[in-house]
């Protein structure tokens, strides 16, 4: 009986444990450092999936009170719904640590979030031209100087316009008669 249940744990921690983490899965971090803070960042602004490990966070503990206050099998009425100290045991250490570790995904989250949030505002403004945001992205950043572009030799100049109706000489012979 207890290798069935240790198998039955290994198999429900395998199983739950890359459902949870929906934050560390499906976020994308913002960077620490803008390398070009003058063209968009891609970051994850949703809080999508934070709310998600919420959710699983708090299933978890839901699930871990009910497992402590069902009744053990040692003490149920015939017809009641009882499980094994052991199974109890277990389920409720499977339970809070699944909860902790959905909590944490939910914690990193929601900090990616409000980070990504804040260097997309501070790059809007540096794509704006407020140097700035743009230094508070990378830190000694300097806009490039702008230049004019060079001519382009061997560039056909556009046609002149046209000035009125041309004169197309006659040269139809002239009716007899």
């Amino acid at each position: 009986m207890t290798g069935c249940w240790k198998r039955t744990v290994a198999l429900l921690v395998i199983s739950a444990a890359p459902s949870s983490g929906c934050s560390w899965a499906f976020m994308t971090k913002a960077p620490d450092v803008v390398a070009v803070p003058n063209y968009p960042v891609d970051c994850t602004t949703s809080r999508a999936a934070p709310i998600l490990d919420t959710i699983c966070s708090a299933y978890f503990v839901a699930n871990g009170i009910y497992l402590a206050t069902v009744t053990s099998c040692e003490n149920a009425s015939p017809g009641e719904t009882c499980f094994s100290s052991g199974t109890k045991a277990g389920g409720i250490v499977l339970s809070a640590g699944l909860a902790v570790l959905c909590g944490f995904a939910a914690g990193s989250g929601y900090d990616r979030a409000a980070r990504c949030q804040q260097v997309k505002e501070l790059n809007a403004g540096c794509i704006t031209g407020d140097v700035r945001a743009c230094q508070q992205l990378r830190p000694g950043w300097v806009p490039a100087p702008v230049t004019p572009p060079a001519p382009v030799p061997g560039v056909i100049a556009p046609f002149p316009p046209p000035t009125g109706p041309s004169k197309v000489p006659d040269t139809a012979p002239s009716p007899a008669g």
